[in-house]
């Protein structure tokens, strides 16, 4: 965790945060200045979101989604879930034999990518962006709506500060921008 943060605070400039203010609920956006500054939105949305509240099976010790009249409505086949977002999607853990256990699913239970490893955990939305990965371990983007916005071929990528991701291929690093798009490297943060 403690790499993981030196690599994001580098990428940024250097600068840090401080932490969103502690009046601001779970689930709400960040503030804008959090997004500005390259803060990355984990989960923690509130239950029922697009009616899914997670839950788990005392049986299989596995987890699914029930809606709130309580019918189960994605079956516990997870290890782990995490809430949905207000846009309709939510990191799960699933039993996989090779790659990612990570993956992003939506309210019907159907998998729209495996999330890139990050944190013990699915990616973090940063600046509405998520890294995802392929069979080839290529790494891409998903955004909060479930929707593949730059589709994997990266063989590394780091989230997006300021509108700009730097990524690798075979070839080279350069940044990108959310069309994936080579570009110039984000402005250094002035702090403001």
């Amino acid at each position: 965790m403690r790499a993981a943060w030196l690599i994001l605070v580098w990428a940024c400039g250097g600068k840090t945060t401080p932490l969103p203010p502690t009046n601001v609920q779970r689930g709400d956006p960040p503030p804008k200045a959090a997004v500005e500054n390259c803060e990355p939105r984990s989960s923690g949305w509130e239950p029922g979101n697009h009616d899914r509240i997670a839950f788990e099976d005392p049986k299989t010790n596995k987890h699914g989604y029930k809606d709130r009249a309580g019918n189960i409505v994605i079956p516990a086949i997870y290890l782990s879930v995490y809430e949905f977002s207000p846009h309709g999607l939510a990191g799960v853990v699933a039993e996989v034999k090779t790659g990612t256990p990570f993956q992003f699913i939506d309210p019907s239970g159907k998998t729209l990518a495996r999330a890139y490893a990050f944190d013990n955990g699915p990616d973090y939305f940063q600046e509405g962006y998520a890294r995802i990965v392929d069979d080839a371990k290529r790494v891409g983007f998903i955004d909060e709506k479930g929707k593949i916005a730059i589709a994997p071929k990266f063989v590394s990528a780091a989230p997006f500060c300021r509108g700009k991701a730097e990524v690798e291929l075979d070839d080279g690093t350069f940044f990108i921008d959310k069309q994936g798009n080579k570009t110039t490297a984000p402005p250094p943060d002035t702090g403001n």
